[in-house]
């Protein structure tokens, strides 16, 4: 049995911060039935690359979900999902500020009819603040928050791949504090209204850099502190047939496995942590490190105890032993008769009975 087996939550968002955070919610067992607009619906099912009708990544975080189309501007519309959300359990939601009270689906409006929902609402800036109804998207809310500060080489930050302020600082957030939600209405009986800032949540993600900064009393730079760059044992290195490969021996007794396993048994007594000496170090590696081709560099380090490992496209991480005897990968089936190879949710990941471990 899943641990939200018997739950029901609305979704009333688009895109990706909230479905996803719902398709965590379903691995973990909850029934989830998405609301759309009329047609076109949710238009990230329109962005190529397309499985059948659907777009690859609108069909990756929405399956095993109820679609429903209802049009909230209408009274027909907006009565049928009060209708929904006076047996629910949770609502998601993922609209600018304000815009639920003026469809009449509100948390003061739902709670009415059901003291016990509990919604969630996911913004870039936060439900109050001077920047509520300021539009943005993800590389926005990274570069209010200061990610982007600290992100990139010496000349610029770079656009992200990673879409962090959606993932981690909207869909994990809002997971997390549903689920908190959901513990705390188990002892009052009462719901709650959750408002959840993608910007604002990237925060808390960087509480050690904050903290260090403050007492430094000076900002972090881009590049060259311990973790940029500036620690030659903290490292991306660049092979020989132009691949990558990492070190991450910070700790003295993965530092000196690294060395003696180069044969620079001269640098084991090395501020391997940056300072003066740290660039020549760094080029002393960088130099022995294009000696050889990332294939070659793995099977030197194979077996030694030295935080070293190779820098892996997708499809090497798909096939990547360790994943597969993880089975970290779930094959879902496309409406066009494929398989789509996506990484399975957090729940399924740690093991919980969920449909995913079941269909292994």
């Amino acid at each position: 049995m899943a641990p939200l087996d018997g739950y029901h939550v609305l979704d009333l968002s688009l895109l990706l911060p909230g479905p996803l955070a719902t398709q965590i919610l379903r691995d973990l067992g909850a029934r989830i039935t998405k609301i759309e607009p009329p047609p076109p619906g949710d238009y990230m099912a329109l962005w190529p690359p397309m499985v059948g009708d659907v777009a690859a990544t609108y069909h990756a975080v929405n399956r095993g979900k109820e679609i429903l189309s209802l049009d909230l501007k209408t009274e027909a519309g907006r009565n049928h999902f009060l209708e929904l959300a006076a047996t629910a359990d949770i609502v998601v939601e993922g609209f600018r500020p304000g815009v639920i009270d003026k469809l009449g689906v509100s948390y003061a409006a739902l709670s009415r009819r059901n003291p016990r929902i509990i919604v969630c609402s996911i913004s870039g800036y936060g439900q109050t603040g001077p920047y509520a109804q300021r539009a943005g998207h993800d590389l926005n809310y990274q570069s209010l928050a200061g990610v982007l500060s600290v992100s990139g080489g010496a000349d610029a930050p770079p656009n992200p791949q990673l879409q962090v302020a959606d993932t981690a600082a909207g869909s994990y957030a809002a997971a997390m504090l549903i689920l908190a939600a959901a513990l705390e209405r188990e002892r009052t009986g009462v719901g709650r209204h959750i408002d959840v800032s993608m910007s604002e949540q990237l925060l808390p993600l960087m509480t050690t850099q904050y903290a260090a900064a403050d007492a430094d009393e000076k900002d972090p730079q881009r590049d060259g502190e311990l973790l940029s760059g500036g620690a030659p044992c903290y490292r991306i290195y660049r092979t020989k047939d132009g691949q990558h490969i990492t070190i991450g021996a910070l700790e003295p007794k993965f530092w000196l496995n690294v060395v003696a396993r180069l044969g620079l048994d001269d640098l084991a007594g090395a501020a391997f942590h940056g300072g003066p000496d740290g660039p020549q170090i760094a080029r002393r590696l960088s130099e022995t490190f294009a000696a050889r081709t990332r294939s070659e560099w793995e099977a030197i380090f194979a077996g030694v105890d030295a935080c070293f490992e190779p820098v892996l496209c997708f499809g090497e991480v798909r096939a990547h032993a360790h994943w597969q005897a993880r089975g970290s990968f779930l094959s879902l089936p496309t409406p066009d008769g494929r398989q789509l190879r996506v990484p399975k949710m957090p729940a399924s990941l740690a093991g919980f009975d969920t449909e995913e471990n079941q269909a292994q």
